[in-house]
């Protein structure tokens, strides 16, 4: 009888687990990465050159004004990587050796993680970052 209370319990938490690893592989959409009305040729802009290698973005914190259209040039150095900023519903997968260019229009002041969302390795879970809006 307990053996059978083991398998359940061990089953039971196995779920849960695995529930609680898939929520946080949602994306939790706030804004439009572009919104549709934003006139680009009357906004200021900032481009970002960043890379993606084991287990690091560089640079990992990005401060930005509030009001520009931002374009970050990723590149993956070794293996392949994801870049997902889930607020703006980004989420891009980096082949080594590429340079992906993502853009978003940073409309309001925050805080915005973004993180490798292709398993990597061992590190992949602590490869994050975070955009700052001021």
């Amino acid at each position: 009888m307990e053996k059978t209370h083991l398998k359940i319990n061990i089953s039971l938490l196995a779920s849960c687990c695995v529930l609680f690893f898939l929520s946080g592989c949602s994306t939790s959409k706030n804004y439009q990465a572009i919104p549709k009305e934003l006139d680009r040729s009357n906004v200021p802009k900032e481009t970002i050159e960043m890379t993606a290698e084991r287990y690091h973005f560089s640079p990992d914190e990005l401060h930005l004004k509030v009001g520009t259209l931002v374009q970050i040039k990723v590149r993956s150095i070794n293996g392949t990587h994801g870049f997902k900023l889930g607020d703006f519903g980004i989420d891009e997968t980096i082949e080594e050796g590429e340079t992906k260019v993502i853009e978003f229009y940073a409309q309001e002041k925050g805080e915005y993680g973004f993180r490798c969302s292709h398993f990597c390795g061992i590190g992949h879970f602590g490869m994050s970052g975070k955009v700052i809006i001021e």
